[in-house]
């Protein structure tokens, strides 16, 4: 599979944008239960899994769902994000789409408002189901992830994160994560059978959900160095980041000396509210999470950062001319791969890492003075 070109990004600060990807790297293990011609070559119906051991008879419906069902879910999500973008109007999400997905979209339409090439921007999860990870249990609220295809032809996949408050409640997505590209992706349950729901403090991983995303925020924050024991391998989302902010500072200070110069910082949060986490067939968990930053451009007194022509940002903020700061914000909803306690590395050797496998950022504001 391979991603269409898009929209040269703006100045010095491109949104992510994701490489060639093999249509046979979404998934990798038997394990998974791709779409229909994913796998071509493997025309043979798969043995059914065993039926999974009795339990206690469930209160409520059945967790499972269908492909089917699934496949309405990231149909209705996606039609209710294309008609609130030909309107540029949040109300037209409800009720498939909440949280931090309707407030980054809120903020994307407040920028396109004052520069309409931010609208190249926005990520929009297609209606074409690859992937499902349902959940097997009883209890509320219910979680799934779905791999889903890319509006775009040719596009990316996404990571869905989708949440059920109760049986009369339907599923509903608060974001999507666009996978990502030369990451191996792990083994997931058969739809049929289901994933065990994650919880944010579950202990059975190589850390607890909650201090994975901690230290994915940390670490793009502050570099490797606030990840002594390397325990978080390398992905796209987070090396294009520093690489932007390296090359920034480089170019805002071409010819300055040091005691001129001007900083360059981003500070990354993690939303608490916002999680979804599923058993990995080897005893891992994907999981989801939203994270916000903001970058800010620190001048010394008595300096001025002035741009020559207007760029996407400073139409938003209405100014070319700054002598204090310039400040840039962004939300993010992130997929991880979190090893199970105990679990190896991949090379002999190695130690298991968290592996960041997927990442949308969206931007959702600028002001500077």
């Amino acid at each position: 599979m391979t991603r269409q070109n898009r929209s040269t990004p703006v100045w010095k600060d491109p949104q992510m944008t994701s490489r060639p990807v093999p249509r046979r790297g979404l998934f990798v293990g038997a394990g998974s239960l791709l779409a229909a011609g994913v796998l071509s070559a493997c025309a043979s119906e798969p043995e059914a899994p065993p039926a999974p051991p009795k339990g206690p008879s469930a209160a409520e419906p059945t967790p499972v769902n269908t492909v089917e069902q699934f496949e309405t879910y990231v149909s209705e999500v996606n039609a209710a994000v294309l008609a609130a973008d030909k309107k540029a109007d949040v109300k037209k999400l409800a009720p498939r789409v909440t949280g931090s997905a309707v407030t980054f979209r809120k903020s994307a339409y407040a920028m396109i408002k004052k520069a309409d090439e931010w609208a190249a921007f926005l990520s929009v999860p297609g209606e074409s189901l690859i992937v499902p990870m349902t959940t097997v249990t009883a209890g509320f609220p219910r979680v799934a992830i779905a791999l889903v295809e890319d509006s775009k032809k040719d596009g990316v996949p996404y990571f869905m994160a989708l949440q059920q408050a109760d049986a009369q409640s339907p599923y509903i997505s608060w974001g999507w994560a666009q996978q990502a590209v030369g990451i191996e992706m792990p083994q997931v349950p058969n739809e049929l059978v289901g994933a065990e729901k994650v919880e944010v403090d579950s202990e059975d991983l190589l850390m607890t959900p909650a201090k994975a995303l901690a230290l994915y925020a940390k670490v793009l924050s502050n570099g490797d160095e606030d990840d002594p024991d390397d325990l978080l391998a390398d992905d796209p989302f987070k090396l294009e980041r520093h690489e932007q902010i390296k090359t920034e500072r480089k170019e805002l200070n071409a010819g300055v000396e040091k005691d001129e110069a001007a900083t360059v910082k981003e500070t990354y949060k993690v939303t608490d509210e916002e999680f979804v986490g599923l058993r990995t067939d080897d005893g891992g968990a994907i999981v989801m999470g939203t994270l916000t930053s903001t970058r800010t451009v620190s001048i010394k007194d008595g300096a001025t950062m002035r741009y020559a022509e207007d760029n996407a940002y400073t139409k938003v903020i209405g100014s070319k001319e700054f002598t204090k700061e310039y400040v840039r914000t962004y939300g993010a909803h992130v997929a991880l791969f979190i090893p199970a306690k105990g679990a190896k590395g991949a090379k002999k050797g190695a130690t298991a890492q968290v592996q960041p496998i997927g990442a949308t950022l969206t931007t959702l504001g600028a002001t500077g003075e």
